[in-house]
């Protein structure tokens, strides 16, 4: 599987750098987010830690279209990540449950 980073963009604001990336991936099966990840980390010499990819879109079959967000720093990306984005990346379920709506606020 190729990587080919297609644009980059600082975004100082938020402190991290907004990439869009293309894996070509022809003849085998569409990556997992885990093995995207480990490619495009590998692809950026970035560590997978601050690496979050916000979207990754197959096309054709034959290369995925991906959006990243690399952080500056851990702190950075808890800060500004929302916790669905960060639960894709370790398979957690972090959706409202039922409970939790019922609950009163505090």
């Amino acid at each position: 599987m190729d990587v080919k980073i297609v644009d980059k963009k600082e975004d100082l604001f938020f402190n991290r750098t907004e990439i869009k990336a293309e894996i070509s991936h022809q003849g085998v099966p569409t990556p997992k987010r885990v093995e995207a990840k480990k490619l495009l980390s590998e692809a950026l010499n970035a560590s997978p830690e601050l690496l979050v990819i916000r979207r990754c879109k197959s096309q054709f079959g034959f290369k995925a279209l991906c959006d990243l967000m690399l952080y500056k720093t851990k702190e950075d990306l808890e800060k500004n990540e929302p916790a669905y984005v960060k639960g894709r990346e370790t398979g957690q379920k972090l959706h409202k449950t039922k409970e939790a709506k019922a609950a009163p606020a505090r």
